[in-house]
């Protein structure tokens, strides 16, 4: 790997992203598959450069873009939103999540002769969505607020439900008995505990942060206080994702907040914000990093047998048929037919269902190779069907379609409105 050559790249890169995220606005045409793509040309079809050559420092880069990413989706809920589409986000998020685990499940069961524990290790690994491709997107398409909190806190909780239940399944049959009990006992005790671990820690940062501008060099005080919250809570057995996105939600709302709790945090005082300029400074960062994090996401996808594709293929059509369904009857309130639409196609799957996509081989399943083949395999292609379906429901009759096949719910809340 020649060293001069990749730091010209990496600089290089910096302004093609500009440039992508200038066409993506333009012409609707995803950066985020270019970006991949690009990857993809580096790393399986050139061999320029290679997951080995990166080491541990490739697995560390994307665990702080996913955590920031994550920050910077929080900074940009408001509360209200998240207050009102809340229980349209739950609905979303389980009925998704275990829609597309039980249809992953019987098609590799009955259509490929997957036994059922392998399919259904399948469909925990690929239930979720990746919010580092749900939120870069979300925000270069202007989602509305309560379209874009769904799919925020969708992309966040979902990476809870496929470790704990990946992880619970592996468990349960490594040690002969399933226990679903501790498996929701887990799932509950991780969603709490590290959403309490990112608010408090982001009420006492408010107090501080006033404190701490009083030194010098202190722009990135708040990422290193965030970077902490999440090794606290992954250390403590719960989400740093979680607690990363609570952080940024307390820090983002902070207004709100300190007026009504000012009492708690800090008596009879005024406690400090989130200037825009730092807010700027953070989107900045998150740029940065959302450009090489997908070259990388494309650098480690491996290109599979024909038959894996196949397998791939089939499943992704199945997730990406039943959604829209999901879609139709659990989001209702002020949200419109072109976010709906939006929604019924943002099930792209990314960084946890790759790293959990090796749980299975670990564990000794016999059908561990296979399944970690198929699940990169299906981030893959469902990270280029989501790109492709974007452009063609902001620009061809598709959005009309889809449109008028999310215009009931519409007509249902204008007639509320007027009876009101």
């Amino acid at each position: 790997m020649n060293v001069g050559m990749v730091i010209i790249a990496m600089g290089l890169l910096y302004f093609v992203g500009h440039l992508l995220t200038h066409l993506f606005i333009k012409s609707k045409i995803p950066d985020v598959l270019i970006l991949i793509a690009f990857g993809m040309v580096l790393g399986p079809l050139l061999h320029i450069v290679t997951p080995a050559q990166l080491g541990a420092v490739g697995s560390v880069f994307t665990s702080v873009a996913l955590i920031i990413i994550l920050f910077d989706g929080g900074l940009d809920l408001e509360m209200k939103s998240l207050m009102s589409s809340m229980s349209q986000s739950l609905k979303v998020t389980v009925t998704s999540f275990f829609a597309t685990a039980l249809v992953i499940c019987l098609i590799l069961h009955y259509m490929f002769g997957y036994s059922v524990e392998g399919g259904l290790l399948t469909g925990f690994i690929c239930g979720g969505t990746s919010s580092a491709v749900v939120i870069p997107m979300t925000n270069a398409l202007k989602v509305g607020k309560e379209g874009s909190t769904i799919l925020i806190l969708e992309s966040a909780l979902t990476d809870v439900l496929c470790i704990v239940f990946t992880l619970g399944l592996l468990q349960s049959l490594d040690n002969g008995s399933l226990k679903l009990g501790h498996m929701l006992g887990n799932l509950i005790s991780t969603l709490v505990l590290a959403s309490v671990i990112g608010a408090f820690s982001g009420l006492v940062w408010l107090r501080l942060i006033d404190k701490v501008r009083s030194f010098q060099n202190t722009q990135f005080a708040t990422f290193a206080i965030m970077f902490i919250v999440y090794g606290l809570a992954e250390e403590l057995g719960f989400s740093g994702a979680i607690a990363s996105l609570a952080f940024g939600i307390v820090l983002g709302n902070n207004r709100v907040i300190t007026f009504r709790l000012r009492h708690i945090v800090h008596p009879g005082k005024s406690v400090g914000i989130i200037s825009d300029a730092e807010k700027v400074l953070y989107k900045e960062i998150v740029f940065l990093l959302k450009i090489f994090f997908f070259v990388y996401l494309g650098i480690n996808i491996p290109l599979g047998h024909v038959y894996v594709v196949m397998i791939a293929i089939c499943l992704v059509i199945a997730i990406y048929f039943i959604r829209p369904f999901i879609v139709k009857f659990m989001v209702k309130n002020n949200v419109s037919s072109r976010d709906m639409s939006i929604i019924g196609v943002m099930i792209p799957k990314g960084l946890a269902a790759a790293v959990l996509a090796s749980l299975p081989m670990q564990y000794g399943m016999t059908e561990g190779p296979e399944i970690q083949a198929i699940t990169y395999n299906v981030v893959l292609i469902s990270i280029i069907v989501t790109s492709i379906a974007i452009p063609l429901l902001e620009r061809t009759f598709i959005g009309k379609i889809m449109s008028r096949f999310y215009v009931s719910a519409e007509a249902e809340k204008d007639i509320e409105k007027t009876s009101k």
